[in-house]
């Protein structure tokens, strides 16, 4: 059906008031609807007058021209297409027609000054880039999903990032508790910086955006039916029930979700991955607030905790709760290994087990007496001097063809270090020389 389209109108609800599905003034198919008229066209409208009657014409992305991408103009009184605001308001003013000095504005106060008008709060801007700054900084956080998922401890979780993967984050905002803190080190760092500063109550992106939160909605539980069904079907092991059931009573004592999916998708976003919020019943450096992240991918079924201080981070407990809820709720997501029974999951479990011990005895850990090793070393034989020699500032060395270290021997193993395996190597990319071989865990 060909729709009409005007480029010139008296006023807005003239504009708004436009047939059709799609908009009629966009190259691609966009519904047309109120807020993109308002946003995409309005919004940059040319105001004049002709005559006594106040009238604008709105920019157009149809195409009727080759740059159809790029915004142009229509005039409605010689039917020429012009590229720019600017030489369409000199042509304009070829037509003997009053031009004002608006600037792309379409909100005009009774003394004449022409505003931007702010769609979500109202403000009136004077130009284009404060306003387009104003929706940035004050109203780009509200286009982010912002879950209660605590309603007893404030507890929120918000996307870490506005763009690429939507991983997310715990906050806390609780009144009661006179709580405010965010997961992340950097967002609890500003916050200091502005509490020293004399700002205490200025908060970070992901704080802010808890004033337009959605509202606790509490999640299906967990049933122990659900949970022996697996057990049966050899998903998981009796250890792994037992553990799942005790932490569900921890939660279920706190008075808290055990559980609380989080689907992005939703709200808009990427539906790939579905993120959980799992009670662990203690707080650390990785789950401040008593609860972690669990990560689910849908299409190659793999799974992922931030859990830490376990040696079987792969198959820990919160993984296995988010896969009890995965099982009872969507079950179309869950390959059932109906081949594998309990006994040969608990082999693996402990096989697992074995295998991150025998590689722990071959790569010592940050223990204490390695840490003051290293700290001796660094300050027997790293230290800057008071005096440093003239000849570091006097007098500058030509580059060596060949970097050889200077320490020969390793400062924790007996014996010097192993020549080396080859003296030059050319690649694709540059010459390499001198390659020396490193012992993972050794330096």
């Amino acid at each position: 059906v060909f729709i009409e389209r005007k480029f010139e109108f008296s006023c807005k609800e003239e504009l708004l008031s436009c047939r059709g599905h799609d908009c009629p003034y966009c190259t691609k198919a966009v519904t047309r609807s109120d807020e993109h008229l308002l946003k995409r066209h309005l919004r940059f409208a040319i105001h004049y007058t002709e005559g006594d009657t106040n009238k604008f014409s709105i920019p157009c992305y149809c195409p009727d021209v080759k740059q159809s991408k790029r915004s142009h103009w229509h005039c409605t009184k010689c039917k020429k297409v012009i590229h720019r605001s600017d030489d369409f308001r000199t042509h304009l003013g070829k037509h003997d027609e009053k031009t004002s000095n608006l600037d792309t504005l379409h909100v005009s106060d009774s003394k004449g000054d022409t505003k931007l008008l702010c769609q979500k709060c109202g403000l009136l801007f004077t130009t284009s880039s404060n306003l387009r700054r104003h929706e940035r900084q004050q109203h780009g956080s509200q286009e982010q999903p912002m879950l209660c998922i605590d309603q007893k401890n404030g507890i929120y979780v918000t996307p870490k990032n506005p763009h690429g993967a939507r991983l997310p984050i715990h906050v806390c905002k609780c009144f009661e508790s006179q709580t405010f803190l965010c997961e992340l080190e950097s967002c609890r760092d500003f916050m200091g910086i502005a509490t020293r500063s004399g700002n205490p109550g200025k908060e970070c992106h992901h704080l802010e955006r808890t004033r337009n939160a959605q509202v606790y909605s509490p999640p299906p539980a967990l049933r122990n039916d659900s949970l022996q069904e697996m057990v049966e079907k050899g998903l998981i092991s009796k250890s792994r029930q037992e553990d799942c059931m005790s932490l569900k009573q921890k939660a279920f004592l706190a008075e808290v979700d055990c559980v609380f999916p989080v689907f992005w998708g939703d709200y808009g976003l990427s539906e790939r991955y579905i993120y959980f919020s799992v009670y662990t019943g203690q707080k650390d450096n990785w789950c401040m607030f008593a609860r972690t992240h669990v990560t689910f991918d849908t299409k190659s079924g793999k799974w992922h905790c931030q859990c830490r201080g376990t040696k079987n981070r792969l198959s820990c407990v919160h993984r296995y709760l988010s896969m009890w809820w995965i099982f009872q709720e969507r079950p179309q997501l869950v390959q059932n290994a109906t081949e594998t029974n309990a006994d040969e999951i608990e082999d693996m479990e402990e096989l697992v087990l074995e295998t991150e011990d025998a590689e722990d005895k071959h790569h010592p850990k940050n223990t204490c007496m390695s840490v003051i090793t290293m700290t001796n070393y660094f300050w027997n034989c790293k230290r800057i001097p008071e005096q440093l020699p003239d000849d570091l500032s006097t007098k500058e060395k030509p580059l060596p063809e060949k970097f050889e270290p200077n320490e020969k021997k390793c400062p924790y193993c007996p014996g010097p270090t192993p020549p080396d395996l080859v003296l030059k190597l050319i690649t694709r990319h540059a010459t390499v020389y001198g390659i020396f071989t490193v012992n993972k865990g050794t330096i």
